[in-house]
């Protein structure tokens, strides 16, 4: 196809598209080299509730590693409004965070959450817990 001049692009990619969601550069710079690394995955990121939004409409994320305390929106309601768009209905949610209790943790799930990840993480048990997720070997 490239010989030819006929775009790729629009045939489509089996990696699968990760939206990572987090005020801390560091947390989005580590994720984004890690998984950047496994040809699974694409990945896009963003630094604030307002930007989160609009990158899920336009890139339709399979996932969305989502910090639950952002400064302009908290993580329930990133959920919600997720899980009320019919356009976003297969996309998988997985909370991080470092601040929350069980209450918490079950409200996010109740809200639409597929998972919870508690700050400090391990980098490959996260990759393992996003596979299991997105159902990729």
């Amino acid at each position: 196809m490239k010989e030819n001049d006929i775009p790729s692009d629009v045939l489509g990619s089996s990696q699968k598209r990760i939206l990572i969601v987090d005020d801390d550069p560091q947390i989005v710079t580590l994720l984004t080299e890690f998984l950047a690394m496994d040809d699974r995955f694409e990945i896009q990121s963003a630094t604030n509730g307002y930007d989160a939004g609009i990158l899920t409409e336009q890139y339709k994320p399979d996932l969305i590693l989502l910090d639950y305390m952002l400064p302009d929106i908290n993580g329930n309601v990133v959920c919600q409004r997720i899980r009320n768009n019919p356009d976003l209905s297969g996309a998988r949610i997985i909370i991080i965070s470092g601040v929350v209790n069980q209450d918490e943790i079950d409200q996010l799930i109740g809200s639409g959450a597929d998972g919870f990840i508690k700050k400090p993480f391990n980098v490959e048990q996260l990759i393992t817990t996003i596979s299991d997720t997105l159902g990729v070997d």
